[in-house]
């Protein structure tokens, strides 16, 4: 926290994604993809080449990363990381990165996001829980801390929920003030914020 602001700070997104050689047409798009990012460098893993595309500063590049992302997703040994930090799944990913461009393309960013997470949170039933988000990657890891009784309270609570879900990097959060009915901050997601 910056100044005692209720802010996650953000930094600066940097996307690098790694595809490894793969069958003639799987890699041929995800390389010509790679090729037309803001960075791009090849590196010799072994006796592999392995290309890597950088986006240093999303949202800028933001839709050749989504289609890269997936493009990359069935190529075995693709890997993606976000501010140095390697990630689970290219797949989840991809769901990410296309709902943070779908909310940058909405009228009502903050109605986008409370939307998504209403919807998913009725798929899953999550709505006995009322988890204070509104972002709906972090449902499920809230949900299953509510349910395993977690001891991790307010601000600290949200900060591993966003680690799990694998969406801390989204310049998009933040704790605003008002609590939930259980007295934790909510985690909400910045309508005005500049960085996307």
């Amino acid at each position: 926290m910056c100044g005692g602001a209720p802010w996650i700070e953000a930094p600066i997104v940097n996307l690098v994604v790694h595809i490894p050689p793969g069958t003639a047409d799987e890699a041929a798009t995800a390389f010509s993809l790679a090729q037309r990012a803001p960075s791009f460098t090849m590196e010799w893993r072994g006796s592999d080449r392995m290309s890597i595309a950088i986006f240093p500063s999303l949202p800028t590049g933001l839709d050749l990363a989504v289609q890269l992302v997936g493009e990359t997703i069935q190529i075995p040994g693709a890997w993606a990381s976000i501010n140095a930090r390697p990630l689970s799944s290219l797949a989840k990913l991809w769901q990410r990165l296309n709902c943070y461009r779908d909310r940058l393309d909405a009228p009502d960013r903050r109605r986008y996001c409370l939307e998504k997470t209403a919807f998913f949170n009725t798929l899953v039933g999550c709505e006995g829980h009322r988890c204070p988000v509104s972002c709906q990657f972090i449902c499920t890891p809230c949900m299953r801390m509510t349910q395993d009784q977690s001891t991790v309270e307010g601000e600290n609570r949200f900060e591993v929920v966003t680690e799990l879900a694998e969406i801390a990097w989204c310049p998009n959060l933040k704790v605003s003030g008002p609590a939930s009915q259980a007295g934790r901050a909510l985690l909400m997601i910045d309508p005005g914020s500049t960085k996307g």
